[in-house]
């Protein structure tokens, strides 16, 4: 099978023998003068072609964007349509001057900066603004605004349809481009790279222990002081025995926080704690970090959430700046006053993450207390054989007036283990009643006579917990 070489038919090479070459001109000049041309016909095409793209997605939006402002155009009143023209007419002289460099660059034959996209929009709208002023609506009219506006949104469809039409014409001039492209192919163009493969000498592994360990690298906000850190800083131990530990003034005996620490903690600006370390450089260290974060945790408690969260945010700069060293109080609020750097997002996820952590501690202590704190009179017989009675009046008798009123004040479901009669109902719904308010159930029920027993009533002294 013959090989075809038909595809290096219109291959551009400069040093072609049948080239004829004047005889005062050297032979390597010329083909250096020949290649440097070729190179530069390469590199107008594709740049050609690359502009002549991005003209055509750019004109999509520009299309877009006027569409968009004909309609917000037909929704205005009268006096918005008025401030839409006054902002125009603000605009005017800045756009005047961008269309006067750009034809100063087109004379001069040197590339203009391209514009971005809301200076093309402005400039469109410029020109709608020039072509109004020249129409003979606002002379004729005597400027009724309702005719101006209908002028400006035909106005705006008449560049909408210059965009469109523009869109055949550029895809024309692409097409002729690559053709003419396909008529001068080069060497890197049809040709490609077989295999390509590097070795490299490495230095030998030193030996490892057989165990491994898996180890967190943090990067510092500044690399320039090391020390040995922890991944993440971590919620103090006296966190959990505040935690732990139900009884408010032991807590507040044990872990104290120093008067310079709620100062700190007060703070709600970043400029302000900045200013305020810098004075108070003390204050640096982890034992105030960790007084802080105690303290944001009893905030929670409180349900001050304002305030826990600014606590957390205090506390976690100051472990921050600790682990950066005393030089690292500047470059540490230098980073995260920058919205979207590393540093800034590193900073504030880590005090999301340690203020929901303590909502959540809080949330699961709270209902421990609150269950722990219940608790519930059970009521016994000094007999098993003993029965009991109970009495639920009708409300429909005139004579059991007064002691329906009495019954409708107790709780429904102590209500409903009345009408059941059992000992073991009415202490299911004791149990659910803490013990101050069953004492009053059981007097509200000795004054109606709604509970009675053969024996003598037993109320547990224990004041049993859920």
């Amino acid at each position: 099978m013959p090989i075809d070489y038909s595809k290096w038919d219109n291959l551009e090479i400069s040093d072609d023998s049948d080239v004829e070459i004047h005889p005062n001109i050297e032979k390597g000049t010329f083909i250096r003068l020949r290649q440097q041309k070729i190179r530069q016909d390469r590199e107008r095409r594709a740049h050609t072609v690359r502009a002549l793209e991005s003209e055509l997605e750019m004109n999509k939006k520009l299309a877009a964007r006027l569409s968009e402002m004909i309609s917000e155009i037909k929704e205005e009143s009268k006096e918005q349509f008025a401030a839409r023209m006054l902002d125009w007419s603000a605009k005017a002289e800045k756009q005047e001057a961008i269309l006067n460099d750009v034809r100063k660059a087109l004379e001069a034959n040197e590339e203009y900066r391209q514009l971005e996209f809301d200076e093309l929009v402005d400039t469109l709208v410029y020109r709608v603004q020039q072509e109004l002023a020249k129409s003979e609506v606002i002379t004729k009219q005597n400027a009724n605004p309702d005719i101006i506006k209908l002028k400006v949104i035909d106005l705006l469809h008449g560049h909408i349809e210059k965009l469109k039409n523009r869109d055949p014409e550029a895809r024309a001039e692409i097409e002729n481009i690559k053709k003419e492209q396909r008529m001068h192919i080069s060497a890197d163009e049809v040709a490609k790279e077989g295999y390509n493969k590097t070795f490299i000498n490495k230095q030998p592994k030193a030996s490892t222990s057989s165990s491994k360990n898996n180890v967190q690298s943090v990067e510092l906000l500044n690399p320039g002081y090391e020390k040995n850190i922890k991944p993440e800083a971590e919620v103090p131990e006296n966190t959990e025995s505040l935690e732990g530990n139900n009884d408010e003034d032991s807590d507040e005996e044990s872990l104290t926080v120093d008067p310079d620490s709620m100062e700190f903690g007060m703070i709600d600006s970043l400029d302000k704690s900045k200013d305020y370390i810098l004075e108070h450089r003390h204050i640096i260290g982890q034992n105030k970090s960790d007084q802080l974060l105690v303290q944001a945790f009893r905030y929670q408690m409180r349900g001050e959430s304002e305030l826990a969260k600014q606590f957390v945010r205090q506390s976690l700069i100051l472990t921050y700046i600790h682990q950066m060293g005393p030089s690292g109080i500047n470059i540490f609020f230098s980073k995260i006053v920058i919205k979207g750097n590393p540093g800034n997002v590193m900073f504030f996820n880590d005090i999301e993450k340690r203020y929901n952590h303590i909502v959540e501690r809080c949330k699961i202590l709270k209902k421990e207390q609150e269950t722990s704190q219940i608790e519930s009179i059970q009521l016994q017989t000094d007999s098993p054989d003993s029965t009991i009675r109970t009495y639920v009046p009708d409300k429909s008798n005139p004579d059991d007036k007064e002691k329906w009123a009495l019954f409708e004040q107790l709780p429904v479901d102590f209500q409903e283990a009345l009408k059941t009669g059992t000992i073991d109902a009415i202490n299911q719904a004791l149990a659910k009643i803490p013990g101050s308010k069953a004492e009053e159930i059981l007097q509200t029920c000795g004054k109606g006579g709604f509970l009675v027993i053969d024996e003598e009533i037993l109320v547990d002294a224990d004041q049993q917990e859920l």
